[in-house]
């Protein structure tokens, strides 16, 4: 009970919480200029975070690169599974379903701070580079989405479809932060990294704080939308999350010494995109129902995952170390 203690505790959760009342009983939000500012210097921080451990001895190891290399290819590869899935169990039209499917193939940044938060905050060890493995996760299922459209739509070949894709997503800002940030991190690490390293991380909590008010004020706002989900939408995202955190623990087993870095992975598999593959997924797929992909990551999972999911992963990979 300890671990859902200090979660509820968390900064992140408390102003989360406060952006719920707010977007309650009010009609109050933050200005458009400043959530975005916020979202982009959160993506900038976590691939700047990357980016700063290749410059420290033995943060990119071997077995780091593998899971990297893994949770790769599962990005890739969990859109098509959740595609099937969602096809299967619900009566989602073919861009919506394809939009949910790339979201829950990618990652959530927020979630991903958050659980680093809270183990810093449990003086819970981990590996630096699992900043970098997020930021690499972000992009994999980006293409796969993609592709599920226009392999539904019947549209271009296959190198022309690559092309459309990654031209689709470097016009991103989001996305470009990641990278900018990862190649000025591995800069920086070079030359006085303590000292420019505080100047960029310094306004974080802050920025945390604002940018996860904004989130609760979104969710309230989407209450209607979520009223009207229907029982199988919503299981899917639950246990969906869940079962991919639990796998996330078992694969990063293989890979890593500390339980902290299994728990961030399995954060990363279970968690899913409402900033990223929203923005590039609805340029694509203009017929999507936004009432429906945004409200289920950002209401159902987002808070699943933080709330709950997060204390049972740290509980399954404390098991399964032990073993």
């Amino acid at each position: 009970m300890n671990a859902f203690i200090q979660i509820l505790l968390n900064p992140a959760i408390i102003s989360l919480c406060a952006g719920l009342i707010i977007g309650l009983s009010s009609s109050l939000s933050l200005p458009k200029w400043l959530t975005d500012f916020t979202s982009i210097y959160l993506i900038f921080t976590i691939g700047y975070k990357g980016g700063a451990c290749l410059g420290v001895a033995n943060a990119c190891t071997p077995p780091l690169l593998a899971l990297a290399c893994v949770g790769i290819i599962l990005g890739l590869f969990q859109p098509f599974l959740h595609y099937f899935i969602l096809k299967k169990t619900t009566s989602l039209d073919t861009q919506t379903a394809s939009v949910v499917a790339a979201e829950y193939g990618s990652i959530s940044v927020v979630t991903f701070i958050t659980a680093v938060t809270f183990l810093n905050d449990q003086g819970i060890s981990h590996d630096t580079f699992m900043s970098a493995i997020a930021g690499i996760m972000e992009i994999p299922a980006l293409f796969s989405g993609i592709w599920l459209l226009q392999h539904n739509n019947q549209k271009a070949s296959l190198m022309r479809s690559f092309i459309q894709i990654t031209r689709s997503i470097l016009s991103s800002i989001k996305i470009c932060a990641i990278f900018v940030g990862f190649a000025v991190g591995a800069i920086v690490s070079w030359y006085l990294p303590d000292t420019i390293s505080t100047a960029i991380i310094w306004p974080f909590t802050l920025m945390l704080i604002l940018f996860m008010i904004d989130i609760g004020i979104k969710i309230a706002k989407q209450k209607k939308a979520l009223s009207e989900f229907k029982l199988s939408l919503i299981a899917f995202g639950i246990y969906v999350p869940l079962i991919n955190g639990c796998i996330g623990v078992l694969i990063a087993k293989q890979f890593v010494y500390f339980p902290g870095s299994a728990v961030l992975f399995a954060i990363l598999l279970a968690s899913a995109s409402y900033i990223a593959v929203p923005a590039i997924m609805q340029t694509q797929a203009k017929d999507a129902q936004e009432a429906i992909y945004l409200p289920l990551s950002l209401g159902i999972t987002l808070p699943f995952n933080i709330i709950i999911g997060l204390p049972i992963y740290y509980y399954i990979a404390n098991i399964v170390f032990a073993l």
